[in-house]
């Protein structure tokens, strides 16, 4: 029999809620680590009540079939279930590669607690209320998370940033780098990209004069030519390029910027390489519409064919 406790708690409904602003609006207001996270969060603890509330006979593995869900799912070994889902869904869901998101297992005690205490859960539940009222709710908040913006477009510049675009090609870093190279397309450094990744770095190597405040002159001090060393060694280091101009489709578009890192999760990581896509430079001042249609467009472009057919 169905616990209905397990998705009326106040602590469910609340993870719910945080769920549905957070996906639809904080990430996209108040772009941090934080609220990077915070999906995660509420979502290991739910997930499991959900579970056990769906699939009573799983109360005592619940919480264990949430983490093994969850890794594989945080992993590059769902790519190709997620690529399948898209090509016959009208609903397209996306991820983020991240290994730093698994530190949300330490939150699994929590459902495992509820699921394991009844009585506990009974005296924070709501008590005139159907669960059927709330799973259709819930199941609207987990799909719709899966779809939320992948992209950032700034009208002025014609930038296009992704947020998630990210996937794994058999080729090592120096065989597709020489590769892109073969086909005559301007490859650089992303130096921009760099020099902005660096700031911390950068800021300790100077120091504050607090006298300056006061008395006029510069308020930070850094020696120019250890920070031209260093800047020199961070963009000789990294892995974070673009490609001045490619063809798409049938457009040109440019400065596709993307990172290369070691597939870890990969059945050869010595082979395999992760693609991280950060933006490209489209048309200025485009419409939202015409901006899904050209993001459609290059996302499909680029994962299906640009980087695993170089």
């Amino acid at each position: 029999m169905r616990n209905s406790h397990l998705v009326l708690n106040y602590l469910f409904l609340g993870c719910l809620t945080v769920l549905f602003f957070n996906d639809h609006f904080f990430k996209f207001q108040y772009t941090s680590w934080f609220t990077g996270k915070l999906s995660d969060i509420v979502g290991i603890i739910l997930f499991p009540m959900l579970l056990t509330y769906l699939f009573p006979k799983l109360k005592q593995n619940s919480v264990f079939v949430a983490g093994l869900f969850f890794a594989f799912w945080k992993s590059p070994f769902s790519e190709n279930f997620i690529s399948i889902y898209n090509e016959v869904s009208p609903i397209s869901i996306h991820r983020v590669v991240d290994y730093t998101d698994l530190l949300v297992f330490l939150f699994l005690p929590v459902p495992y607690f509820l699921i394991k205490n009844d009585t506990v859960l009974k005296q924070f539940s709501l008590k005139k209320i159907h669960a059927f009222a709330v799973l259709l709710p819930t199941l609207f908040v987990l799909m719709s998370t899966s779809q939320s913006r992948t992209y950032i477009y700034s009208p002025e510049t014609g930038t296009l940033t992704f947020m998630d675009v990210q996937f794994e090609i058999k080729k090592t870093k120096a065989d597709l780098l020489k590769e892109i190279q073969d086909q005559n397309l301007v490859l650089e450094k992303d130096t921009a990209y760099i020099l902005e990744s660096s700031r911390y770095e950068i800021s300790r190597m100077g120091k504050f004069d607090q006298n300056a405040i006061k008395n006029g002159g510069d308020i930070f001090k850094i020696d120019n030519a250890d920070l031209k060393e260093t800047l020199v060694k961070e963009i000789e280091n990294s892995s974070d390029y673009k490609i001045r101009e490619i063809k798409i489709g049938d457009r040109t578009v440019r400065n596709l910027r993307f990172s290369i890192k070691p597939a870890f999760m990969a059945m050869n990581p010595k082979k395999n390489s992760q693609i991280v896509v950060h933006g490209v430079q489209i048309d200025k001042n485009l419409d939202e519409n015409k901006v899904g249609d050209r993001l459609r467009e290059i996302y499909k472009s680029v994962i299906t064919s640009k980087f695993k057919n170089f």
